[in-house]
């Protein structure tokens, strides 16, 4: 079931991509300011900043030893048939 907003939401945008009257882009952007229910995209990306913290989670990660040494216990715990 298609939601009826998204769809009008859909129409508003392509009319406005093909929209070259500067005195209507400019009434958008005047009713734009007037409503402050819209997030500005900068304010919302703030919440999605991601700490880069590769280097404490390698630096907590197995070593080459272990690693080998789990590998070859998983592979013998496999029920091979002989």
């Amino acid at each position: 079931m298609e939601n009826p907003i998204l769809d009008l939401k859909k129409e508003i945008i392509i009319w406005v991509n093909n929209l070259d009257d500067l005195d209507i882009l400019s009434e958008l952007i005047e009713l734009k300011s007037k409503d402050k229910s819209i997030p500005l995209i900068s304010e919302a990306r703030s919440e999605y900043a991601v700490k880069d913290d590769f280097d404490e989670r390698f630096a907590k990660g197995m070593s080459s030893t272990e690693s080998r040494k789990r590998t070859k216990a998983f592979i013998e715990s496999l029920p091979w048939k002989k």
